[in-house]
């Protein structure tokens, strides 16, 4: 099997690679990715010896799913109590 780096960049001469994969699997990734609005050029080349199959992982925070870890706490979850002079005091 053949393998194939996918290159993406800015500029044609600063390519960086985001995937080695099966040219028909890269071509689809490219695809797909010019559709949905990426900006900047993308290359197919085929890999180097002793490449193996490999995927950039995504950038995004919300990566799995709709969990974030920015923002304030959601109010009603955790330990509930007030705060005095002494410190938080608990409900009990």
């Amino acid at each position: 099997m053949q393998l194939f780096t996918l290159l993406h960049g800015k500029s044609k001469k600063r390519l960086k690679p985001i995937m080695i994969d099966e040219r028909h699997k890269c071509e689809n990734y490219q695809k797909s990715r010019e559709g949905s609005g990426v900006s900047g050029w993308h290359a197919i080349e085929p890999a180097s010896t002793g490449a193996t199959v490999w995927r950039q992982k995504t950038a995004t925070i919300r990566g799995g799913g709709d969990k974030h870890n920015t923002g304030a706490q959601v109010v009603g979850k955790g330990r509930s109590g007030y705060i005095s002079k002494q410190g938080f005091q608990e409900n009990t």
